[in-house]
């Protein structure tokens, strides 16, 4: 198993994690990925109408190894 630490940047400060989740396969870390993500934009589309969320995941040796974002943008019809 690899620790891995997920970093958010979202336009309202970065948060660094410093203490990570352990994961043996790429497939879960993409999936936890995806899963803050959507925990982060269901947050903050209550008080923000546009924006972009990106989650960079460093290993234990501080290297970039994934990248996600997501850019998300609520507008009213008509």
């Amino acid at each position: 198993m690899t620790r891995y630490f997920f970093d958010i940047m979202n336009g309202n400060g970065d948060i660094r994690d410093e203490t990570g989740l352990e994961f043996s396969t790429d497939a879960q870390v993409e999936s936890e990925i995806a899963k803050i993500l959507s925990d982060i934009v269901r947050e903050e589309v209550i008080s923000e109408r546009n924006g972009r969320v990106i989650v960079i995941v460093r290993d234990e040796g501080g290297r970039e190894r994934f990248r996600g974002s997501l850019v998300f943008s609520v507008e009213a019809a008509g």
